[in-house]
């Protein structure tokens, strides 16, 4: 049966009887929807509180773990003498807990708890009176004893001004490391508590669309902490219990409330907190009656004018331009080209013709847009992983064909991320765009002269990843046809690239594998080349390798160091040696720098050269380093308490230690921990970790020495040498780097040594040189004044107990060369 004559029998029936019914039966209806929205409406108010009283408790949970670790706190905890805990502590941290006050208003009191429960210091910003002083047998504080965890939150009633409040308390545990030893267990110091007022939550009691709810806050036993103003809540609730709803019950009950029946609809809010909604029955009815009669009104109207006209324009409006979408929606199935409808009328048909070519353009639009995001780079254009990969596998079936060689090279920007971190990520999208460019016109130009002319697509570039890329080569004779592709892109990428102004140079390192050489499958080149990338990097930045064995070697012991590393870190297998630092005018040890040594049971000596820049990638270089300060640092006091003469410990620290904030006070906790002073040690830094430092370092130095603390530069001469941090930055020790002393004879490294010393002389610093290896060094080094020497003339890095061979039999100081200062 044709749909000409469907509509007419179908749309009656369907329109007219629904239509009644739905009238008739209104009333019922709009009552149940009433009541749906009015649960609704109850759950997101009720929500609405939960979320903020879960707000103020996640923030508060937060804010007292930061409180509770801060230093001025545990001092004051671990102070046992009461009348210097009082006297000297008690007003600093009632003035910390002041300006916490002042930053979070609503919490009103702050008080530190004994671990008996008795109350040792409160700050209220309020005039309630304190009856809460003895904790010991409150609910709360047995509560919190029989907890396991460290924090408890208690929204109740505060004794001290009857206003609901929410209380969070902390359970602090520390180590006394005056007294106790460093694997001792921390133990119960007091409890830091929270007092923070829940005003803004008992607003949103008065926040409901009904005018005549009744919005309570409870406790699980029913006990009214909160309700919405202007109800009498004796006269509602005077026999009702609201925990009736509170023990396994429907979701929603319909008590009667002085002589009404209302919706009881509860929800927990928290832990011993109950949010209910009481809302009058006849709320719903009235609004339910009226939109009920209403829809019935409509309902007739639209049988009566709506169905003989829609009869007669049935056909000539409707079933003829349905006809036409319909021819359309069959060829755009069809067809991959545009299709088009003619317009015909202003309606609703005209309309849908109008979608229906809006909708086959977007289709089309949007197919293209499909293939472009799937195989693209959206910031670059390049080819993405994706489609990187499917051009590989094509060439390596046609190389396997044509018996020629491919190239897989792999390229990182070698200064990306400080270019990203100083001029932002926009200036770093940008040069990614600018490096693309200049790649591909590199390409084009080589391609030009070298290639098969019948194939002008004969390399392939992608984007992998934040700042890498993938080039392929094609129809190679032989590897070395790389190279000049190599260089030809490192040679354009050492010009500065324009940023919006700002000269920035980019640079690469690029890894290059080639078929079938180094690997016969696609995923085998990219990790080759990748590996060879990391190569070029450790070697030099700015240049490329070659796949190898040797690389392949290089990155498996990489791996396996790092598998090693973290065992070595979690079962201590490292060791501290020291190699003596000679005064040049009395020839006395002065001072040792502490060197790490591994030594792994089964790979054996391992060399820091090694396995320090790994710690550094991989974040183990912050427990290294703390071992390493901690070692030194009892090593001095083992030397201090056995009566030998006093000399400094050189400990290096990594600029990735220095940008952890609060590292000076790390280091004075444990100078303070091992009874030592600023002068019986000194730090030594890289001039790499100056000049790519973030400005947690800078601080961390500054407050290192004001603390007195001395600073010493490291291999100074091997990196930028800039004389500006020289002069603005807290350096007092320069220590020049072991070439220029072994190569003393060469290139007037003689000279440089000498304006080095004096340079540094003029601006108040030490100067000590390393790799002292022969008389002869020593002859001119000590002819130029230089302060401190230090290498294998005087001695090897060494264990503790040939240090102290060294100090119980050095010879007295010579009148005539006294030791310098």
């Amino acid at each position: 049966m044709k749909l000409s004559r469907k509509i007419p029998l179908v749309i009656i029936p369907l329109i007219a009887g629904p239509m009644l019914l739905l009238g008739l039966l209104a009333y019922l209806q709009l009552k149940d929807s009433a009541e749906t929205r009015g649960i609704q409406s109850i759950d997101a108010l009720l929500t609405r509180i939960d979320s903020q009283l879960q707000q103020i408790m996640t923030t508060a949970d937060a804010n007292i773990a930061l409180f509770a670790d801060d230093s001025l706190l545990k001092s004051y905890l671990l102070t046992d003498d009461l009348e210097e805990r009082y006297a000297l502590m008690q007003r600093p941290l009632q003035q910390k807990f002041s300006s916490i006050q002042r930053a979070y208003p609503d919490y009103y009191e702050i008080r530190v708890l004994a671990p008996d429960g008795f109350e040792d210091l409160r700050l209220s910003t309020r005039n309630d009176p304190n009856l809460t002083e003895d904790d010991s047998h409150s609910p709360s504080f047995l509560a919190f004893q029989r907890r396991t965890n460290d924090d408890l939150a208690r929204v109740e009633i505060n004794p001290d001004n009857q206003q609901l409040a929410l209380f969070v308390t902390r359970r602090i545990r520390l180590i006394n490391p005056a007294i106790d030893s460093f694997q001792s267990e921390a133990a119960l110091r007091g409890y830091l508590s929270i007092t923070i007022d829940l005003a803004p939550v008992l607003e949103l009691l008065n926040a409901s669309s009904w005018p005549n709810a009744l919005l309570v806050l409870s406790t699980s036993q029913g006990d009214i902490l909160g309700s919405t103003q202007g109800h009498s809540m004796d006269v509602l609730l005077h026999d009702y219990k609201l925990e009736s709803i509170i023990m396994p019950q429907p979701p929603m009950l319909q008590p009667m409330l002085d002589g009404q029946p209302y919706l009881h609809h509860a929800r927990q809010l928290h832990t011993n907190l109950w949010g209910h909604f009481l809302l009058p029955e006849r709320e719903l009815v009235r609004e339910s009656r009226f939109i009920g009669l209403l829809v019935l009104a409509v309902c007739v109207s639209a049988i009566v004018f709506s169905i003989p006209l829609l009869l007669v324009l049935v056909r000539k409006q409707m079933l003829d331009p349905i006809g036409r979408l319909n021819q359309a929606l069959a060829s755009l199935g069809d067809k991959q080209q545009l299709i088009q409808v003619p317009v015909q009328s202003e309606d609703e048909i005209g309309e849908l013709s109008r979608s229906f070519n809006g909708m086959s353009r977007a289709l089309q639009s949007s197919n293209e847009k499909i293939r472009t995001l799937a195989f693209r780079d959206s910031l670059t254009g390049l080819p993405n992983r994706l489609m990187f990969n499917r051009t590989l596998r094509r060439e390596l079936e046609a190389a396997r064909q044509h018996k020629h060689h491919i190239a897989v090279l792999f390229l990182d920007l070698d200064n990306f991320k400080n270019i990203n971190d100083t001029l932002g990520h926009p200036a770093g999208d940008q040069l990614l765009v600018r490096v693309s460019e200049i790649i591909q016109a590199n390409l084009r130009g080589y391609d030009s002269m070298g290639r098969p002319t019948e194939d002008d697509a004969n390399h392939e570039m992608a984007r992998f990843g934040g700042d890498e890329f993938t080039l392929l080569l094609r129809y190679l004779h032989s590897p070395d046809n790389v190279i000049p592709v190599v260089e030809r892109i490192l040679a354009a990428l050492t010009h500065p690239i324009d940023l919006n102004g700002t000269p920035c140079y980019a640079g690469c390192s690029i890894g290059i594998a080639v078929y079938p050489e180094d690997g016969n499958s696609g995923d085998d080149l990219i990790k080759h080349a990748d590996l060879a990338m990391y190569q070029a990097k450790a070697s030099r930045r700015g240049g490329y390798e070659f796949f190898s064995s040797t690389t392949a070697e290089h990155a498996r012991k990489r791996a396996q160091i790092i598998q090693k590393m973290h065992q070595a870190v979690e079962q201590q297998q490292f060791e501290l040696y020291y190699q003596p630092i000679i005064d040049s005018r009395s020839r006395r040890l002065s001072s040792v720098e502490a060197l790490i040594r591994w030594n792994d049971p089964e790979l054996g000596p391992i060399s820091p050269a090694w396995f320090i820049p790994l710690a550094e990638e991989n974040g183990l270089i912050l427990p290294i380093g703390a071992w390493v300060m901690e070692q030194a640092a009892r090593q001095q006091q083992a030397w201090k308490e056995a009566g030998l003469p006093s000399l400094r410990i050189a400990i290096n620290i990594s600029s990735i230690q220095l940008q952890q904030k609060g590292f000076a006070q790390q280091l004075t906790q444990l100078l303070r921990k091992y009874e030592l002073s600023s002068r019986d040690i000194y730090i030594e830094l890289t001039e790499t970790a100056l000049i790519q430092g973030q400005d947690l370092v800078l601080e961390n130095l500054y407050a290192l020495h004001e603390l007195g603390i001395q600073i010493a530069l490291d291999d100074f001469g091997t990196g930028y040498s800039s004389l500006s941090y020289l002069q603005n930055l807290p350096i007092d020790i320069l220590k020049i780097d072991r070439s220029f002393i072994i190569n003393l004879q060469e290139k007037n490294n003689g000279l440089i040594l000498s304006a080095i010393i004096t340079m540094a002389h003029s601006l108040n610093m030490k100067v000590v040189a390393e790799g002292v290896e022969d008389e002869d060094h020593l002859a001119f080094l000590s002819a130029e004044g230089c302060d401190l020497l230090q290498g294998y003339l005087f001695g090897r890095p060494c264990p503790p107990a040939d240090i102290e061979h060294l100090l119980a039999n050095q010879e007295p100081v010579d009148a005539e060369h006294p030791s310098a200062s």
